[in-house]
């Protein structure tokens, strides 16, 4: 997982200001026109819904101190440029409530309806829905508050949204809100003008880092041939589950103590890819194989907000021994991470980032245009998603009241009709899925499957 590395030979006026949204960032600002892709962070609190005027005050003087909350997407004239980060002042209609009393399942329901609402970026890259009346959630009696962030994957990948809701449901103390510096129209448009100034000298640097970035990969491959790294995950044939989500999209949500999901030797993530293999094993009616797309952590690369990879995990459905299967996942699971965090890797992808940053920004615009959304691929990553997070401590709040729970949904896509979010806060892990009609048509069945198939894990765990 790359740092940005530096290069004597590279003039420092060539980088992209810090303003402007990296390439990745950028990718996901384009690619969310083509597959709707905001996150959804669901947080659980124990308390009423006292005071609730007063905490849409705190939330919002809070989110105006949050980097991540306090800027917007601004185009740059004529497409010359990458679009830019400017600052937002967030408005009260950031902030939804919903006060009419719901059941957990109403409240469910609600969340989901919110899929087919994306946020705006280039008005705010967040919207926040309050729900303070939930009457039956998980994890005890007496009455609950839900909030959902809804968050632009373009802003933040899932730890840094994560460490924003932090920030916004914490009592910690943040920096105080910075002055204004959004840029005159002139002064963008100079900007704009000074980039395709600059043009000739970044396609050469293009060639050249790609020159590098070739170099770079056949070392990797031929460490992969020796043996000396793990070989990349092989792609996977489709099933039922990859197909177009065009159907009613559901989400649910699994809550558990984390020393549920404990087992010796691995970790709630193998543990959990265990659970998901015997569900869909059920589910499929025995696949001969399985694999799961795993998001993977990468190190951070400058003000870049998207810092992560996806690999295919195997979930080995031909193995019949429930923990020799854990230890096959975990195992694999491993490989990916050894693969990931190899220098040799990390230098790849680091030559890879290098030329994405010389890359004209309307170049790389057409080559998001491209992409067809309807277009079936002939093999997949992972025939669902699992996506693991810690949240951290549980030392959040709303209204004064305490953290019971989070939860998250990955987003779906054209190839992919069933997700799984496995996120963690103090004591509690909750796993939420994400499902379409078009592939599942009974949500409530494969939330069943999924709660036996834990059952099944622990038991052979024990």
């Amino acid at each position: 997982m790359p740092r940005d590395r530096p290069d004597s030979n590279r003039p420092d006026n060539d980088r992209p200001e810090p303003m402007h949204l990296r390439p990745a960032d950028a990718r996901a600002y384009w690619m969310a026109s083509k597959i709707p892709s905001d996150q959804f962070l669901l947080y659980c609190f124990d308390t009423g819904p006292d005071d609730l005027d007063a905490e849409v005050v705190r939330l919002l003087e809070r989110s105006a101190r949050i980097d991540v909350l306090r800027r917007h997407v601004t185009e740059a004239p004529l497409g010359l440029d990458y679009p830019r980060w400017t600052d937002a002042h967030p408005g009260t209609d950031t902030i939804t409530v919903h006060p009419a009393p719901r059941t957990w399942a109403e409240c469910l329901a609600a969340i989901a309806n919110s899929f087919d609402n994306q946020v705006d970026p280039n008005k705010s890259v967040w919207h926040l829905h309050l729900y303070p009346n939930i009457t039956d959630a998980p994890g005890g009696p007496g009455s609950t508050a839900v909030a959902v962030l809804q968050l632009s994957h373009a802003a933040a990948d899932g730890a840094l949204a994560s460490k924003t809701a932090r920030d916004l449901f914490g009592t910690h103390r943040l920096p105080p809100a910075p002055e204004c510096t959004l840029r005159s129209t002139g002064t963008e448009l100079a900007s704009a003008v000074r980039a395709a100034a600059v043009l000739p000298l970044r396609v050469a640097l293009m060639v050249r880092g790609g020159l590098r970035a070739r170099r770079d990969a056949l070392a990797l491959g031929r460490a992969t041939d020796s043996g000396s790294i793990p070989p990349p995950a092989r792609s996977r044939a489709l099933t039922a589950l990859d197909v177009a989500p065009t159907g009613r999209t559901s989400v649910r949500t699994i809550v558990l103590a984390k020393s549920d999901l404990n087992a010796e030797g691995t970790t709630v993530t193998a543990f959990a890819l265990t659970a998901i293999s015997i569900a869909l094993q059920a589910f499929l009616d025995t696949p001969a194989d399985l694999a799961a797309e795993v998001t993977l952590a990468r190190r951070a690369r400058g003000p870049t907000r998207n810092n992560f990879g996806n690999v295919g995990v195997g979930l080995f459905p031909a193995e019949p021994d429930i923990r020799t299967r854990m230890l096959l996942i975990s195992d694999d699971l491993a490989a990916r991470r050894v693969r990931a965090n190899h220098p040799l890797t990390e230098a790849a992808l680091a030559s890879q980032d290098d030329v994405e940053l010389h890359v004209p920004a309307f170049l790389a615009e057409w080559g998001v245009a491209q992409f067809d959304p309807n277009a079936t691929p002939p093999t997949v990553t992972g025939n669902t998603v699992v996506s693991s997070v810690s949240r951290g401590a549980a030392d959040l709040t709303l209204c004064g009241g305490p953290v019971r729970f989070t939860a998250g949904f990955p987003a779906l896509s054209p190839a992919m009709s069933l997700t799984h979010g496995v996120h963690g806060i103090g004591t509690t892990v909750t796993i939420g899925i994400t499902s379409n009609s078009a592939a599942v048509p009974d949500p409530d069945r494969y939330e069943a499957l999924l709660r036996d198939a834990l059952e099944q894990v622990r038991a052979a765990s024990n």
